[in-house]
């Protein structure tokens, strides 16, 4: 998450929280683009209580001078503020998702082959910036997200993707009034799959490698038009059975896996990645 941090801050603020505060961006878990006089007050801060992390500052004072980029989200760090915050920005942010394994595969491989390098990096265990979290069914996703709300004190850092369970295209998914009594509770990052689950937006390469012997069906689902397949039940071509990890580790996905499935599919796909930016 893009962090504003006031000047302030390294006038007055608890040098132990603010080198801490600091190592969270050194780290790359969240990521900060200070103007010249604030880069200034924090190098002369650096070098009094963590020298260690000097050379960072360099860098900074030079990019300084330069346009900062759009940000997703920004949160504003204030000394009034800064022990809530940096409590908030140092736990993962986490993402609800109805099958951890499932949505959690599903949500690297369309990291990967989209080239969002940050949502990768923040999906590994080493580094811990993404937590997934799920209760294994729909039902008590939205309470699980609202609970997950509650450990956050001023920065919420939590999103929720949920299959439609549209059975045809322009209809009213049966989840819609669960999802916006989440919102009305506080979750405000939910993305609700256009199609009708995960499963559907999965790339015919993938279909293949899972189920080599199933020519017929997946030609069968290349032939149907993006509208119709799009809310197509799978299981009748594929059993009930599915891959428990759908998106192998060894098969390399692109853009152009996704793009084929239909002309929207990889514009929704940075949607959710756009949404899992505003809470990293």
């Amino acid at each position: 998450m893009r962090l504003d941090i006031e000047p302030e801050v390294f006038r007055s603020g608890d040098p132990t929280t603010v080198t801490h505060l600091i190592a969270l961006v050194v780290q790359g878990q969240h990521d900060w683009r200070p103007g010249l006089t604030v880069a200034l007050l924090a190098g002369r801060f650096i070098q009094r209580h963590a020298p260690v992390y000097a050379e960072f500052m360099e860098k900074a004072l030079v990019e300084a001078a330069n346009p900062v980029p759009p940000a997703p989200r920004v949160a504003r760090v204030e000394a009034a503020n800064l022990r809530e915050i940096f409590l908030d920005l140092r736990k993962a942010a986490v993402l609800i998702v109805e099958n951890v394994l499932g949505e959690g595969n599903f949500v690297g491989a369309v990291a990967a082959a989209l080239g969002d390098q940050r949502i990768v990096e923040a999906l590994k265990d080493e580094n811990g910036w993404l937590r997934l979290g799920g209760p294994g069914g729909f039902g008590q996703m939205p309470a699980l997200a609202v609970r997950e709300c509650d450990g956050f004190k001023l920065v919420k850092r939590v999103a929720m993707v949920v299959d439609s369970d549209r059975s045809e295209h322009g209809q009213e998914s049966p989840r819609q009034k669960t999802v916006e009594k989440a919102r009305l509770a506080g979750v405000d990052e939910i993305h609700m799959l256009a199609w009708r689950m995960m499963e559907n937006y999965v790339p015919f390469r993938v279909w293949h490698r899972h189920f080599p012997v199933k020519d017929e069906q997946i030609s069968k689902l290349r032939g149907m038009i993006p509208q119709q397949r799009g809310y197509h039940n799978l299981k009748k071509e594929f059993g009930s059975r599915m891959p428990k990890q759908m998106f192998p580790d060894d098969l390399s996905l692109s853009e152009d896996d996704f793009a084929e499935l239909g002309p929207d599919v990889v514009a929704e796909l940075r949607e959710l990645l756009a949404m899992i930016h505003r809470i990293l």
